[in-house]
């Protein structure tokens, strides 16, 4: 075929019906909607296809939301904005000036406690901030780093922009933004991307009702956690310009633009396995980007036990390679004009407007804060995302799939500057408490072949991998086809918990015989009046795709003894 002849191929257009009828086909019969269209933790149900048809359908819906979106953002590019850890003034300014040079484009402080800044390190600061955005996240004893706006020339002042987090009350250059709006906590809760973006209008309703529209509007920023719920990700971020848009035309304002800075969420971060991280990590980065983020964080693979300088070098890198390679950095809103982005942007403006004036009805942002109608709302979709790791309805690599049980387990050791992140809520916390309890107890445990490997392997992989996620490692027996054998073994090896594995016809052979101390549970579904029947020959439980792992590897390491 010839490069002419390729390039008259014409493919024949084909219809949603079409398509519908031969996915239909292609999963034999399963339901269609339960078996290819996902419903996301807010409730808003994913396609498995978007067509030009469904995106016509919104009509002039979108080229309005595409304006919206355009208009809230500074520049195509966005700002890289990694933190650094450091112990004094003087090692701050060494790491940050060198951070610059490799790419880091604003001058990040996180409150490390209370430092000593002698009047020439904030005169060398001063000229930091002269060139690049600054991002100071103070906490209340940690006030000093303010002094630097008295080392910058009268003339230089216009010149300094950026944002300061404090918890107190700061006076800064005028284009230095001191007023945040924090989703984060909402997001370190557990909340939804509709919660944080109800709660931000919330905020901003009480804020704008008490000072001047514009006024406040010109001094407020805006930060958000990015998980990595990818397409979810990249909508949030765009609803929140439309929303934002939508709120100022209700204030009869024309909607200013509001920076908007993001980080890599924590909630997805593992210590086990913590290079999967990394993935994690560019994932949530690459959303924030497309999704139009002002400044961005990547917080490091390694974030979670001590950060060194080649893990946070390596975090710098995942948003520079993106800046270099991507072309994103060149384009406005590089998610304008998708099918499934669109439409999802669009759903999520409706849940976080309608979820916004929920609030309002309970009494807006403050109320629901102290009646515990917020905590309480957010707590319920907490469960449910618990659960669905617990099941395996969302995988953790490393964590709740693919463990391995060999790897030692880190102690956390986030730092005083990240505080905020001690009590965020994560996935992966359960699991990394059972590993920690594998290690301090001694638990004989053993997979039963009650066939040969080659007949069962995918029932033995899958009790192998569901026990390693708990830290425990089974012995594996040869072939046992009788119950003498399988008594046998379980007494000579001091076994504390078995699993049985083979056919029903198998273990239907077996079971009547087994005469044993060890908790011993099936491989596989089975019907309840059947593990009912098989009790008082001690089986216990069944291992199957869709357990609560959690729950049933507490069980399971309970049955061990205490190493000393």
């Amino acid at each position: 075929m010839t490069i002419e002849s390729m390039k008259n191929i014409q493919f024949p257009k084909r219809t949603y019906s079409e398509w519908q009828q031969a996915a239909e086909k292609a999963i034999k019969g399963k339901p269609f909607d339960e078996t290819l269209k996902t419903s996301t933790i807010e409730d808003i149900t994913l396609e498995p296809l978007y067509t030009k048809n469904m995106l016509d359908q919104l009509g002039s819906y979108v080229p309005a939301q595409v304006a919206a979106i355009q208009h809230g953002k500074y520049q195509p590019s966005w700002l890289v904005a990694q933190e650094v850890t450091a112990e004094s003034a003087e090692q701050y300014l060494t790491l940050m000036k060198d951070d610059i040079l490799r790419g880091n484009e604003t001058v990040v402080y996180t409150g490390f406690g209370k430092f000593d800044w002698t009047d020439e390190q904030l005169s060398e600061l001063a000229g930091l901030i002269t060139e690049k955005p600054l991002y100071f996240k103070l906490t209340s004893d940690d006030q000093g780093i303010l002094r630097v706006f008295d080392f910058v020339a009268p003339e230089q002042l216009a010149h300094v922009q950026g944002v300061v987090f404090s918890e107190e009350a700061v006076e800064a250059p005028e284009n230095v933004r001191t007023q945040l709006v924090d989703t984060i906590p909402i997001h370190h809760a557990g909340g939804t991307a509709v919660h944080e973006l109800g709660v931000a209008l919330s905020i901003l309703s009480e804020r704008m009702a008490e000072s001047d529209f514009s006024e406040t509007a010109k001094n407020t920023w805006i930060r958000f956690a990015v998980d990595t719920q990818f397409f979810q990700e990249i909508a949030k971020l765009r609803a929140f310009r439309v929303l934002w848009q939508a709120f100022s035309s209700a204030f009869g304002e024309e909607a200013p633009m509001i920076p908007l800075f993001t980080e890599t969420s924590v909630r997805s971060y593992s210590k086990l396995d913590p290079y999967v991280n990394l993935l994690r990590a560019g994932n949530s980065t690459f959303a924030a980007v497309l999704g139009g983020t002002d400044a961005h964080t990547v917080h490091p693979h390694d974030f979670l036990t001590k950060p060194d300088l080649s893990s946070r070098r390596i975090a710098r890198n995942v948003q520079l390679v993106i800046k270099e390679e991507a072309h994103v950095s060149h384009v406005v809103d590089p998610s304008a004009g998708s099918y499934f982005v669109e439409t999802l942007t669009k759903e999520y403006v409706e849940a976080g407007w309608n979820y916004f004036l929920e609030i309002e009805q309970a009494g807006g942002y403050s109320e629901v804060i102290k009646s515990g109608w917020l905590t309480d709302d957010i707590q319920a979709k907490w469960v449910d995302r618990e659960n669905n790791i617990a099941t395996r309805q969302q995988s953790l690599i490393g964590t709740n799939i693919y463990a391995n049980p060999q790897e030692p387990v880190r102690d956390s050791k986030i730092g005083d500057s990240h505080l905020e992140y001690m009590t965020a809520k994560r996935l992966a916390t359960p699991f990394e408490n059972l590993r920690a309890q594998s290690k301090v107890v001694n638990l004989k445990s053993a997979i039963i072949l009650l066939e040969p490997v080659k007949n069962i392997k995918a029932q033995v992989d899958f009790v192998s991998g569901f026990l390693a996620v708990g830290g425990i490692e089974p012995l594996v027996s040869s072939h046992l086809a009788t119950a003498k054998e399988i008594n046998q073994f379980l007494a000579n090896e001091a076994i504390d918990y078995g699993v049985l594995c083979g056919s029903k016809e198998a273990v239907e052979a077996v079971v009547a015989g087994l005469d044993t101390k060890a908790s011993i549970d099936l491989a596989g579904r089975y019907p309840k009046e059947q593990l009912s029947e098989w009790a008082q020959f001690g089986i216990n439980e069944t291992l199957y795709s869709g357990k609560h792992m959690t729950t049933k590897l507490e069980k399971i390491l309970a049955l061990g003894k205490e190493a000393f």
